[in-house]
């Protein structure tokens, strides 16, 4: 009776353990069915921005002017060369959305070495020739204490502004585009 019992259990336990696996990969299944696919763009550095790093590496140029002029998709092919380039970075698929109220932007980040979709929203004006962003939104599937670190980071990197090359003197947002002009340092 034991033996029957034990036999019981046995197959009973294999039961609820196969059913348990066949749940899992269904669900896995439909949520990477359900993972939209990445939105990607080749990537392409801006001919602007090449013109203006290519001067500004000649040297003898301090003091000049320059603009620059780019597209949603002008901005995402450039961020995705670099982001090519510099393999550290852990992002991938930008995407640009420009307005005259804000700049968003959208992508894969690898975060503890999974890939989430995050995205953002942020008002950049100009003082003191330097680039000021506020944070308008930032869409990060992270707990509170990691996101608040992460959005100090972003803080810190973005002060990192005053070692550029270039001081800015206007910016104009528009629907789809920004065009940006400053003087070479």
């Amino acid at each position: 009776m034991k033996a029957l019992r034990k036999i019981f259990v046995a197959r009973q336990n294999f039961w609820i353990a196969l059913a348990l696996v066949v749940a899992n990969l269904y669900l896995w299944t439909n949520t990477l069915l359900a993972a939209s696919a990445p939105y990607i763009v080749e990537p392409i550095r801006d001919a602007e921005v090449v013109a203006l790093l290519d001067k500004i590496g000649e040297g003898g140029h301090s003091g000049e002017t320059w603009q620059v002029t780019l597209t949603e998709l002008e901005a995402e092919q450039t961020i995705t060369w670099y982001l090519q380039r510099y393999p550290q970075i852990p992002f991938a698929h930008p995407r640009v959305h420009i307005t005259p109220e804000y700049v968003g932007g959208e992508g894969d980040a690898t975060i503890a070495g999974l890939r989430v979709h995050v995205g953002g929203k942020a008002r950049v004006t100009l003082a003191n020739g330097l680039p000021v962003v506020q944070i308008l939104d930032l869409s990060l599937p992270l707990p509170p204490p990691i996101r608040s670190a992460l959005e100090d980071e972003l803080a810190k990197q973005l002060r990192r502004a005053d070692a550029l090359p270039v001081r800015f003197t206007s910016a104009e947002w528009g629907n789809g585009v920004v065009v940006v002009q400053g003087v070479i340092r």
